[in-house]
């Protein structure tokens, strides 16, 4: 919803600009009406507004001297004048001030479209300012487009850059912002990726000098597209080279420190010095599982080794599998193995005690 203000002096061309303009059309609400620019003045520092809409001749303060004020203080309000064919010449003198338009008068039906026109492209410029705003410090779109790199998934990510609202609001991002925070998203990968690591620093002002020397959004959205495919491909190319002795350092790590009760895979990630989104993707993609299924299952078959000797109470167990919380303990040692750790070594004393009996009696 964009908020009008209308500035006339003359009453009844003010009510008609009121009545005739379609609100819904560009998503509009009247914030007020006012006689002249020192009354408008007033109610723009009440309750700026995201337009005005005001005539050029009025008495106390014009129209150019209203378009004045705006530049000097509110810089984001977009103000479109109405002149008169003699006032043409005087209008053009406000395009210093950053008059979005002007409307010849008088103002008919059909200046009223033009108008209308106007006000739904400042309407679609807010919506996108408004977006893009969002977009550029929204960590789900950082997590995402990271996640999408992990995977290497080439389609989402160009079906991510190309289409859909990301894509609108790069391409109505004439300042740039939204684009350079992406290219930050892409340094972290690059980062995470261990890519070119000595000379980052270096990579990361050339990358940031180009984009910024790119003629237009599309063009921007191209080179970050590229960037993208870029580190893809590296990523795909190292692969085995580099997520191998990567995964083979985690098992490892984790086979020496399962019994920790503090260790975790936090822990696993920074000892690794690696993010752990990324770790997470790579582990899961050569093990099949997570590193937490990994970790617990881990635990839990050395608690089922250690039930099996009767001489080690249970709490003990518990502790030396890496488990603090004795309850926590059970309930995931009955969900890995259909048993509580009571029943699961009383299963394995009555094997001892009676060799030659089957499972199958041992359940009857």
């Amino acid at each position: 919803m964009i908020k009008v203000l209308l500035v006339d002096d003359d009453y009844l061309a003010l009510e008609g600009l009121r009545q005739m303009l379609h609100w819904d059309s560009f998503n509009g609400e009247l914030a007020g009406c006012a006689t002249d620019g020192l009354e408008a003045v007033s109610m723009i520092e009440d309750n700026p507004p995201d337009v005005v809409v005001a005539d050029i001749k009025m008495p106390r303060m014009n129209g150019i001297d209203l378009a004045r004020y705006l530049y000097q203080n509110h810089r984001g309000t977009h103000i479109i004048l109405l002149s008169g064919h003699s006032e043409f010449e005087y209008a053009q003198k406000a395009l210093q001030y950053r008059v979005t338009d002007y409307i010849l008068k008088p103002v008919t039906r059909q200046k009223i479209k033009e108008l209308e026109n106007l006000l739904v492209k400042i309407s679609q410029e807010l919506t996108a300012r408004k977006e893009i705003r969002r977009l550029t410090g929204s960590d789900s779109l950082r997590d995402h487009l990271l996640s999408l790199l992990r995977q290497g998934d080439a389609d989402a990510v160009r079906d991510l850059l190309l289409s859909g609202s990301l894509s609108d609001s790069l391409l109505h991002d004439t300042a740039g912002t939204l684009g350079a925070t992406i290219l930050n998203h892409l340094f972290t990968y690059q980062k995470e990726i261990r890519k070119n690591n000595p000379q980052l620093a270096d990579i990361k002002k050339q990358e940031m000098e180009t984009y910024w020397h790119l003629p237009s959004p599309a063009a921007r959205v191209d080179y970050l597209l590229s960037l993208c495919q870029e580190l893809m491909a590296y990523t795909q190319s190292r692969k085995n080279e580099y997520e191998q002795p990567i995964v083979a350092h985690c098992v490892q790590m984790i086979q020496e420190c399962f019994s920790d009760p503090g260790f975790n895979i936090s822990q696993l990630a920074d000892r690794a010095n690696l993010s752990l989104p990324y770790l997470s993707t790579v582990f899961k993609q050569a093990m099949g599982q997570t590193i937490s299924s990994y970790l617990s299952q881990q635990r839990l078959l050395h608690a089922q080794e250690l039930l099996q000797d009767i001489s080690i109470p249970i709490k003990d167990v518990c502790a030396r599998s890496g488990y603090e919380d004795p309850h926590y303990f059970a309930r995931s040692f009955k969900k890995q193995t259909g048993m509580t750790p009571s029943e699961y070594r009383n299963l394995y004393s009555s094997r001892d005690l009676h060799p030659n009996r089957s499972a199958k009696e041992e359940n009857i």
